[in-house]
């Protein structure tokens, strides 16, 4: 039976064929000056495609906006919207930050508009602070009439009745719920029409309830009427430009970019598709093939496993443990090439089902990282055969998840059992500082070269060096601190200024199981840009739970600004307490509790989106013992943030993402220190949820 390994080869193998994928379009929604659904300046009831992200830059007479909107679920949207106001007083530049949220709470019928709430600058110094109820019907495919109610600054103008009193005074600081004042104070009627005559192009004309009052008694804007008059053209799917006269005595202009994580730039993706399952033949048809002879032979166990093992490479997959039976394999895996998991792990199925005599009837695959095994999940050959062109939920609903612990069983060898195993990358970065009042927008770019060695299962050594190329962040305005708060973030300026040659990372972290559902970390060395210390990790996770439960301490000690080994004189004990849980369609919640890098004490919650693709998005908030007036500009912190895989924009499989994060308001209360691969992102993208969460990829 030596000819079985070149049997082995050949029914692996086989024939393969390429995916193909067609670009598919991505629907481009009208949005206003403000960045939001609307007509010219005003909003509209309508909402943009579930997750869709827009990107606007607008100028309105000498006002510039830049707005970025996520259309967070199939109702809910929200809006971070950036303004600069020229000589807004003193000569001086004004610079307004701000958050919008949308909830559309009735879908147009046949008889029925669909209907809105919206709250503008719901966060912010209140410069823009409006809420509005909005109507939007349309009326055949080219006409769509609006009609809605606002408050605050949108019921300025031609307001008819009062509902209480409210405070129109700017706030300097900004950042607070200005709760008391929703749906208080004058109330006035808004409205227009949008005309489209073709698929690309649209005119729009409203009757606006925004006075300008502030810019007006400034000398900002010169108001002479409340109409509006525009018109929108889109080039394509996803990018369109907007003109409008305002107010009777301004011109307007917008460029407007939208994608959605649902539609890959180029497709369902371009890579080589997968190798079909290799069906048995029946027992009676053939009963020396179901023999178990093959697994008393050496030769036939070496062709098998070697085999196995080169199908796998040629996916990026390595194999790192095998244990071949009569009637059953087990393999250990380590994907290098799928952002999804459960692609990668249906991969290795349909390898296995061609490579494996017909006696093998359960598959199992255990997913690895660094050596430690996350989980482990078990298939039917005959499920396997039997579902090979059904869904991905078919053969996923049959799967059994099982946790894997540290170590091999009992008859599983590794294939290449040699540490140390070494890594190492050498690439670009690109840093930014946001919302600089003498720069908005700060940047450095240069190189970063790093890797990492993994000394034993679970044990890995890493780090990286970056040498600035170029960039400004070292010209960036002092921040605000207070004499009541330690200084722990906001003296990144001195950092940029040190030097341009710093180490970024260096340590040792050990990842663990010390109990079944139990995932421990302890990481120790240079942990980020601004602190070196020791980082401690405890998480219970069920596999096939959405809870996650865990605590975190750290002690780290302050790093010198030149980005060497040296520290300063700040020390501090920090620790949270964790809540996680994983809501269907991709939703997530974080809670954190504890001790912040000030000392002080406080929570965070964080609010996610996730796609199956890799694209995730999330705003968070937090809240401590620092008060609003010791925090400064925007009382607390607050952000958003981005991540975009790579493979999404090039069509090719690749773990590769691109994270941004967007935090208005930079200052010392409320800070974590930013440690490499905290637990629940580590681990949860092995366990059930999320691979039956993987949109169908097991089968591509």
């Amino acid at each position: 039976m030596a000819t079985r390994a070149v049997a082995t080869a050949i029914a692996i193998y086989g024939t393969a064929h390429p995916l193909g994928g067609i670009a598919e379009p991505m629907v481009t929604d009208s949005y206003n000056l403000y960045g939001v659904p609307g007509l010219i300046e005003m909003p509209t009831a309508e909402n943009a495609d579930d997750g869709e992200f827009s990107g606007s830059f607008s100028r309105s007479g000498d006002q510039t906006r830049t707005a970025l909107t996520f259309q967070f679920s199939p109702r809910l949207s929200g809006t971070f919207r950036y303004t600069k106001i020229p000589d807004y007083g003193g000569g001086t530049d004004y610079y307004d930050r701000n958050f919008d949220l949308r909830f559309q709470f009735l879908d147009e019928t046949k008889y029925l508009p669909s209907v809105a709430v919206g709250f503008q600058d719901i966060v912010g110094t209140s410069l823009y602070s409006a809420e509005y109820l909005v109507a939007t019907k349309s009326i055949g495919e080219q006409l769509r009439f609006t009609a809605g109610l606002g408050w605050g600054r949108l019921g300025s103008y031609g307001s008819f009745a009062e509902f209480g009193d409210r405070d129109f005074v700017v706030r300097e600081e900004g950042g607070e719920f200005n709760i008391e004042q929703w749906f208080s104070g004058p109330v006035a009627p808004f409205g227009g029409v949008a005309w489209s005559p073709t698929d690309k192009l649209t005119f729009k004309a409203e009757y606006s309830s925004d006075a300008y009052e502030v810019e007006t008694r400034r000398g900002l804007v010169d108001y002479d009427s409340p109409w509006n008059f525009g018109a929108e053209y889109r080039f394509n799917e996803g990018v369109s430009v907007s003109v409008a006269s305002l107010y009777g005595s301004e011109i307007g202009a917008q460029v407007n970019f939208t994608l959605n994580p649902k539609r890959p730039l180029l497709g369902p993706g371009n890579e080589t598709g997968p190798l079909p399952v290799r069906p048995r033949p029946s027992r009676s048809e053939d009963p020396a093939a179901w023999g178990q002879e093959w697994t008393t032979d050496p030769a036939d166990l070496a062709g098998l496993e070697g085999g196995i093992d080169k199908a796998l490479a040629n996916e990026g997959i390595k194999l790192r443990a095998i244990s071949l039976e009569g009637t059953r394999a087990d393999v250990r895996i380590e994907n290098n090439r799928y952002y999804a998991e459960a692609q990668a792990i249906g991969r290795t199925a349909r390898i296995l089902t061609r490579a494996l005599p017909p006696s093998v009837e359960i598959l199992t695959v255990t997913p690895v990282r660094d050596g430690v095994p996350a989980s482990q999940i078990s298939f039917r050959r005959s499920d396997l055969e039997r579902l090979e062109n059904a869904s991905s939920d078919a053969i996923l609903s049959e799967a059994v998840y099982s946790e894997e612990m540290v170590g091999l069983p009992d008859g599983m060898e590794f294939v290449d059992p040699t540490y140390p195993e070494t890594n190492w990358f050498l690439g670009t970065y690109l840093g930014f500082g946001l919302f600089d009042p003498d720069e908005p927008i700060r940047g450095d770019f240069g190189i970063r070269v790093g890797g990492s060695v993994t000394l034993m299962p679970g044990v890995v050594a890493s780090g990286s060096v970056k040498y600035r190329v170029i960039g400004n962040t070292e010209e960036a305005s002092a921040k605000q601190r207070s004499e009541n708060v330690p200084v722990v973030r906001t003296d990144f300026r001195e950092y940029a200024r040190a030097t341009d040659v710093f180490i970024d990372t260096l340590q040792l972290a050990y990842f663990g199981r010390p109990a079944p559902e139990l995932y421990s970390r302890v990481t120790a060395g240079v942990l980020e840009r601004m602190y070196t210390g020791v980082s401690t990790e405890l998480m219970w996770k069920p596999l096939d739970g959405p809870l996650a439960i865990g605590g975190e301490v750290n002690y780290v000690v302050k790093r010198d600004y030149d980005g060497g080994f040296g520290l300063q004189d700040y020390d501090v004990v920090t620790g949270h307490a964790s809540a996680y849980y994983d809501f269907a369609n991709g939703y997530n919640v974080q809670l954190d509790a504890g001790r912040y890098l000030a000392g002080d004490y406080g929570g965070t919650l964080t609010l996610e989106r996730r796609f199956d693709n890799g694209w995730r998005f999330g705003a968070y908030a937090t809240m401590t013992d620092v008060s609003a007036e010791d925090f400064g500009d925007g009382s607390f912190d607050k952000g958003l943030y981005m991540q975009v895989p790579l493979g999404w924009a090039t069509g090719q499989p690749s773990k590769s993402i691109h994270s941004f994060s967007i935090s208005p308001f930079t200052s010392d209360g409320g800070q974590r220190v930013r440690v490499d691969d905290r637990l629940y992102e580590r681990v949860r993208r092995y366990h059930k949820p999320d691979i039956e969460g993987s949109g169908g990829r097991f089968w591509r």
